[in-house]
């Protein structure tokens, strides 16, 4: 009897052990857990610094964005529309022929900047992006609304500075942002081969070769975006002259309204229609037929499919921009096949290969 009590304390004994040490390897094991957790979950954000200069933190693995803005709306398309996950503002009539339907049918959440600002920041919320990207020029401003924007969504909120001339770091800044720089490099190399021809075409243009041109806006032909003008950037960029000189600059995407006397005084050598019906009026009309670009023939309808070529909104729409006016004001130095230029830039921007039928249509009194 006292051999099996003394055997069963031994065997007591062994399994306390055994328990003390199963449970200290278990409290050791939750312990490294719990460190490798934590961190995994630092390695799961990381910090970008944007173009103001914020440091903000953000997930390390990109997959959801969000535009705060039509102008952010084309630049993330171009550089990864299936990381949208909505729109600031819908796609045109002209836009949907050569965008995505599923891009399309993405939710709309309004704009933050601007004069239809209307955020909805409760379906902004909903759609729960990883971030959210403003894209333009520098406001004053820019730090305490991107700040204050952040504070009120909860979501990593960004801003990349874009401009035509810098447009190739745009790209770079974006492929930083969303870690895949493949396809933003190649955005970013085809902004700097356009903008190093359009700089070299400037240099070697004399002033006496400049050609003057008007940009008839509105439904009259009478609203313009004169010399200076953010959204005439594109006359400019060629190498011509803004004819719209000595008048108010309107920030405003209708510009400038002028007089039919101030036209004929300024007598532009060509003249870019906004619209088809811009360039019916212009062309048929007889008000306007004192005019010399008139008589001669060289009145243009500018080419707005999905977007308008000089810049309305003033995105990288204008890279094909600078290459259709260039090319048709100075032939001789652009020597561009302008329909092989289209096909190439929606491709590589648009993500769509246009029919000759549908380039033709859009160059329709464009050449």
């Amino acid at each position: 009897m006292k051999k099996k009590t003394h055997a069963l304390l031994i065997l007591g004994l062994i399994f306390l052990v055994i328990t003390g040490c199963t449970g200290k390897n278990t409290q050791t094991a939750d312990s490294e857990n719990t460190k490798a957790s934590s961190s995994q979950d630092k390695k799961e954000t990381r910090i970008f610094t944007d173009s103001a200069g914020r440091k903000v933190e953000v997930p390390n693995e990109i997959k959801k964005i969000a535009p705060s803005g039509p102008l952010a709306q084309i630049v993330l398309y171009t550089s990864s529309p299936d990381l949208l996950v909505g729109l600031a503002s819908p796609f045109s009539e002209d836009a949907k022929e050569f965008i995505d339907k599923k891009y399309q049918e993405l939710p709309e959440f309004g704009q933050f900047y601007g004069k239809n600002a209307s955020l909805n920041m409760e379906a902004l919320s909903a759609a729960d992006p990883d971030v959210v990207i403003d894209i333009g020029e520098v406001k004053q401003s820019v730090e305490e609304d991107m700040d204050k924007l952040q504070d009120q969504l909860g979501i990593p909120t960004l801003f990349i500075e874009a401009n035509l001339d810098n447009l190739p770091d745009t790209y770079k800044k974006l492929g930083e942002l969303l870690g895949e720089t493949k396809h933003t490099d190649q955005l970013s190399q085809y902004c700097e081969k356009v903008l190093t021809q359009a700089q070299a075409v400037r240099k070697k243009l004399k002033d006496s070769e400049r050609k003057s041109v008007y940009y008839a806006a509105g439904n009259a032909g009478l609203n313009t975006n004169a010399e200076g003008s953010f959204h005439a950037q594109v006359i400019e960029e060629v190498g011509a002259k803004n004819a719209a000189i000595g008048v108010d600059i309107v920030s405003k995407g209708s510009g400038t309204v002028v007089s039919m006397e101030q036209l004929i005084q300024w007598q532009p050598e060509y003249i870019l229609a906004e619209s088809k019906n811009v360039y019916e009026l212009i062309t048929t009309d007889d008000s306007w037929k004192e005019l010399t670009a008139v008589k001669e023939g060289k009145v243009y309808q500018v080419p707005t499919a999905p977007y308008n070529f000089l810049g309305s909104p003033p995105s990288v729409n204008r890279m094909i921009g600078i290459q259709w006016l260039g090319q048709l004001l100075y032939p001789n130095e652009y020597q561009l096949t302008i329909a092989t230029s289209v096909e190439e830039f929606y491709k590589l921007f648009y993500h769509v290969k246009p029919t000759s039928q549908q380039i033709d249509s859009l160059l329709e009194n464009a050449q």
